[in-house]
């Protein structure tokens, strides 16, 4: 072969391999194919390789709103009139065994705002105990008619 002949022949493999390589990277580089409308199904695209086919993304099931049930409650005032701090106050349901502390470490001259839980009846026995060591106990106490309790002498 002539040298000519070669030459050319180089030519005409590197223009065709550059031709080659342009073509697969505009074929991987394909504009954007725009979303379908929120309720039109998928439509195959014409002459697209099969990777460029939109795929119709599931819809997610609308969570429902978790609804946490919250217990009846009443919010109550509690006063310390007293000298003594109070070291804590308890709230038992009537007719109840289980006590809930609802105010603790009070100081005398003090009030505090509380929320106290009332699932099935708003009356309650209450229980406190002071620092110096003394106690009162108040039953039968409707806190839903009455939202305030002072603690005196």
């Amino acid at each position: 072969m002539s040298k000519l002949h070669r030459k050319s022949f180089a030519f005409v493999a590197s223009v065709v391999g550059a031709a080659l390589i342009t073509g697969a990277a505009s074929a991987q580089t394909a504009a954007p194919v725009p979303a379908p409308a929120a309720n039109a199904p998928a439509a195959p695209v014409a002459n697209a390789p099969p990777a460029a086919v939109p795929v119709a993304k599931p819809r997610k099931k609308p969570q429902k709103k978790s609804q946490k049930k919250v217990a009846p409650s009443v919010v109550v005032v509690v006063t310390n009139s007293r000298s003594v701090a109070v070291s804590e106050l308890d709230a038992t349901p009537s007719g109840g065994t289980l006590p809930k502390t609802i105010v603790s470490n009070l100081a005398p001259g003090k009030k505090i705002t509380v929320t106290v839980a009332t699932a099935k009846s708003c009356v309650f026995n209450l229980h406190g105990a002071y620092a110096d060591g003394s106690s009162t106990d108040s039953t039968s106490v409707d806190l839903c008619k009455d939202k305030n309790v002072n603690l005196v002498e």
